[in-house]
C-alpha cells in the first residue's frame, strides 16, 4: 500500500518508509509551498519514538528547498496549528499517525491555508521524483507555545460558551443575533462565561470530577492542567507519554481502547470521561454510568445549544440525527468523504459552524474550520457546569438510531467492481461520495473499497433492527459472494 493516502501520509517506519522518504516529501512540500508564495512553515511532531528522527529529515528538506521553519518542537497536532496561527505561518505540517499503532508514523500538512485533499496528496507524491532544487537554504527558528497555548485555548473556549443560545445565567438569557453569531445583554450581567488574562473564571459552579485518558498521547501533561484551570477535578488514567503506545493503540473511537476510561469512571463516581487519541485532535466522552457518547450525538447537543441556522458538515458515515438537527434549527447539513482534508475544506468554503466525523473530530468554525479535542472538552465541561445537567441527561433525549458500526470484510477480489455491482442494483437515492451511499425511506446503506487492506467496509441504518436488516438485503442484491458474509455479520 502506498504512504500517499486521501488526506495524508501514513505508514508503517522501517517498512514502506523512513528517512530517506522524509526528506524527499519535505522537498517536494516546500517546492510547493513555495509555488503557493509562502516562504516559510510552522513545523511540530508527536512523542513517536520513531517522530524526531523522520521530522529532523523531513526539516532538512524544507531546508533544500528554501523555506523558513518555525519549529515548535513534540506536540499535540491542535498545538502546532494554534503556533502556525501565531507565528502568521498559512503552511503547516505535523510528524505524527494520529491515532494508529506505534509502528506507523506520518506527516498531516496545510499549504498556503489549504488543507491536504488527493489532488495535493498526489502533487506531493508527484515532487518527491524531482530533484532538489537549487535554493539557498534558510534557517529553522525554535518556538516553545506551550503556556500560551494552554491560555489561549481557555480563554476561547469561555468565548465560545458565552455564545450559547439556551444557557441560562441569573434570570437573564444569552439571545441569539443573526446565524453564527451572538447578541448579549448590555452591562455584560447576563453573559454565560466571563474571562480574565486568560482565565476561566469559574464563579459558583461546583467543580466536576472528570476521568482523563490521554491514552499516553501528545496531550497526556498538558490536558490534566488545562482541564484544573477550568475547574475540574481531573483524574489522569496515563499520567506519563509512552512513545511505544505498549498498552494500546491511541484510537478512542474504538470501544475496546475505552474500557479504561468506562472502568474508572463508573467506579470513582465521576461526571465524566474524556478520551483524546495519540495526537490530540479527536475526543470522545463517557457518561457518568460508562456509556460511550457518540460523536454524532455530541454534534446534535452543540447544534441545539450553540447555533441558530447552522452550516454543519459531516462525514458520510454519520448517523442521520446530524442532518435532521441542522434541520431543526434551520440550517443545512453537507455531506463529505471521511477524513480530515475533506472536512476541513467544506468548513472553510461553506463558513460552516460546525463538523463532525464518526472518528471524533469535531471541527468549530470558532476555530478556523480546524479541531482541537481539548477545546471541545473545554466546551462540553463548561456547558455541564452551566446547565447543571449530566452529560447523559443532555444525551438522552437525542436517542440513537438502529445503526452498524463499521463492518470490515475482507475481500481479495476487485473491491471497486464490488462496489460498482452495488451502485447498478441496490436501488434508493445513490450517491458517490465515496464508494456508493445509498438513502432509502428512514435510512441509509455505504459501501466502501478499503485503501489500507484487501477488503470492504459497509455501513447501515435504519429506523429498527428489522428495517436495518431490510435495507441490508436490498443494498447487497448485487454483492454477490459478500451478501451472505455481510448479512452474518449484521446477525451476529
Amino acid at each position: 500500500m502506498s504512504i500517499f493516502k486521501a488526506c495524508d501520509i501514513r505508514g508503517v517506519v522501517g517498512q514502506e518508509w523512513g528517512a530517506d522518504e522524509a526528506r524527499r516529501i519535505g522537498r517536494s512540500l516546500g517546492q510547493m509551498i513555495r509555488t503557493r508564495g509562502d516562504a516559510s512553515v510552522c513545523v511540530g511532531g508527536d512523542f513517536r519514538r520513531s517522530t524526531p528522527l523522520l521530522k529532523q529529515a523531513f526539516v532538512e528538506g524544507l531546508l533544500d528547498a528554501g523555506l523558513a521553519i518555525h519549529d515548535v518542537g513534540q506536540q499535540p497536532t491542535p498545538v502546532v496549528y494554534f503556533a502556525a496561527r501565531q507565528l502568521g505561518c498559512r503552511s503547516v505540517a505535523v510528524v505524527t499517525a494520529s491515532h494508529n499503532p506505534a509502528r506507523y508514523n506520518g506527516i498531516k500538512f496545510v499549504v498556503a491555508g489549504r488543507p491536504a485533499v488527493p489532488q495535493l496528496v498526489q502533487e506531493l507524491e508527484a515532487g518527491c521524483q524531482t530533484p532538489p532544487p537549487d535554493e539557498p537554504r534558510s534557517t529553522v527558528s525554535y518556538h516553545d507555545v506551550t503556556a500560551a497555548y494552554q491560555d489561549w485555548v481557555i480563554r476561547r473556549a469561555a468565548e465560545f460558551l458565552s455564545t450559547a443560545n439556551h444557557l441560562v445565567t441569573g434570570l437573564r438569557l444569552v439571545t441569539r443575533g443573526p446565524r453564527g453569531s451572538a447578541s448579549h445583554p448590555a452591562g455584560g450581567a447576563g453573559e454565560a462565561v466571563r474571562t480574565q488574562a486568560g482565565a476561566w473564571e469559574r464563579g459558583p459552579e461546583p467543580s466536576l470530577s472528570v476521568v482523563l485518558d490521554a491514552m499516553a498521547g501528545a496531550f497526556t501533561h498538558i490536558a490534566p492542567r488545562v482541564l484544573a484551570r477550568a475547574g475540574a477535578t481531573v483524574t489522569a488514567l496515563t499520567p506519563a507519554i509512552d512513545p511505544d503506545f505498549s498498552a494500546r493503540t491511541p484510537n478512542p473511537a474504538r470501544d475496546e481502547n475505552l474500557a479504561p476510561l468506562i472502568e474508572a469512571v463508573v467506579e470513582g463516581g465521576s461526571h465524566v470521561g474524556i478520551g483524546l487519541d495519540g495526537d490530540g485532535d479527536r475526543v470522545v466522552f463517557v457518561d457518568h454510568a460508562g456509556r460511550v457518547v457518540r460523536p454524532e450525538q455530541l454534534a446534535v447537543v452543540l447544534i441545539q445549544h450553540f447555533f441558530d441556522r447552522p452550516a454543519v458538515v459531516y462525514d458520510l458515515k454519520c448517523a442521520s440525527i446530524v442532518a435532521d438537527a441542522a434541520a431543526a434549527r434551520n440550517g443545512k447539513a453537507v455531506m463529505q468523504p471521511s477524513g480530515y482534508g475533506f472536512i476541513k475544506t467544506a468548513m472553510l468554503e461553506l463558513q460552516a459552524e460546525l463538523g463532525v466525523e464518526v472518528s471524533g473530530h469535531h471541527f468549530f468554525g470558532a476555530l478556523d474550520g480546524g479541531d482541537d479535542g481539548l477545546f471541545t472538552a473545554l466546551v462540553v465541561l463548561g456547558l455541564l457546569r452551566r446547565t447543571g445537567k449530566r452529560l447523559a441527561e443532555l444525551i438522552e433525549p437525542i436517542g440513537w438510531p438502529a445503526i452498524t458500526p463499521d463492518l470490515r470484510v475482507p475481500y481479495e477480489g476487485d473491491a471497486a467492481a464490488v462496489v460498482e455491482a452495488i451502485a447498478a442494483s441496490c436501488g434508493g437515492t445513490v450517491m458517490r461520495l465515496d464508494g456508493v451511499r445509498a438513502e432509502y425511506d428512514g435510512g441509509w446503506a455505504l459501501a466502501r473499497a478499503s485503501i489500507t487492506e484487501s477488503a470492504v467496509t459497509f455501513r447501515f441504518e435504519g429506523r429498527d433492527p428489522s428495517h436495518l436488516r431490510w435495507i441490508a438485503e436490498h443494498f447487497l442484491a448485487g454483492a454477490g459472494e459478500l451478501r451472505n458474509q455481510v448479512l452474518e455479520k449484521l446477525d451476529d
